[in-house]
């Protein structure tokens, strides 16, 4: 499945890389100004931001430490903010192209692994999580419909993930008390790619508002303790965002 996805995404920039096609395009997704009233916007670059809402899905997460051992249970992530930057450039009224660089706020990262029974050890993990993206973006927008102009897109690039505070609390029911211990963090690379959609409206003849949905995969991130034997792995990190921002067409 993940393989599909990764070549929808290359199939899209293929898509807008190809002038013929983009041609082609034109025809079938904006009308004749003839007819609407519509202006084709003209090629260039222009410049975007913007600031959004983080939700995560349930992450996979898995805790190594003595006496206790396995994976994570009632794991997750809190909300987070998002904000991002970018450079784009638009080939015609259609098809457009970015490479963005988006930051994730820190989200503080819960989870447990339950006592199997009475009298034995439960354990607590909590820390904190936050990534960094770097992506190429390509885009389809369609028909302006009362002003508001619909778009699709799909990216594909690198996040960095980082994993810090991470602190593991240790129940012994034997002893009543709980121990409690710092682990060191840790970061690394992982292929990202996204799922856009959303909305453009006209604030001025440069500068367009968006309104939009992003479906991110991050990949996943471990403490640097963890394949000794204590720490904490997250995989299949994804996220839902809701993001505000503007672009700044150059003329």
């Amino acid at each position: 499945m993940q393989f599909i996805k990764i070549a929808a995404v290359l199939g899209l920039f293929a898509a807008a890389g190809s002038a013929a096609s983009a041609a082609d395009l034109s025809r079938v997704f904006v009308p004749s100004p003839a007819m609407s009233g519509y202006r084709e916007t003209s090629r260039g670059w222009y410049l975007r931001g913007t600031l959004g809402y983080v939700g995560y899905k349930h992450p996979e997460a898995d805790v190594a430490t003595q006496p206790v051992t396995g994976d994570l249970s009632r794991e997750r992530l809190d909300p987070a903010a998002v904000v991002g930057a970018g450079v784009g450039y638009r080939f015609n009224a259609n098809v457009r192209a970015e490479m963005t660089l988006d930051h994730t706020f820190d989200a503080r990262f819960k989870g447990a692994v339950l006592a199997p029974g009475p009298g034995t050890t439960s354990l607590a993990d909590s820390g904190r999580f936050q990534s960094s993206t770097i992506m190429a973006n390509g885009y389809l927008d369609f028909r302006p419909v009362m002003g508001v102009t619909p778009y699709v897109g799909a990216g594909i690039g690198v996040a960095h993930n980082v994993l810090s505070d991470q602190v593991l609390t240790i129940d012994d029911p034997q002893t009543g008390v709980g121990d409690s211990q710092s682990i060191a963090g840790g970061d690394n690379f992982s292929l990202a790619w996204a799922l856009m959609a959303g909305v453009g409206y006209q604030l001025s003849s440069n500068v367009p508002f968006d309104l939009g949905y992003r479906y991110v995969s991050l990949g996943d991130v471990k403490t640097r303790t963890f394949d000794n034997g204590a720490g904490l792995e997250m995989e299949s990190i994804g996220a839902h965002e809701v993001r505000v921002g503007v672009r700044y067409t150059f003329d």
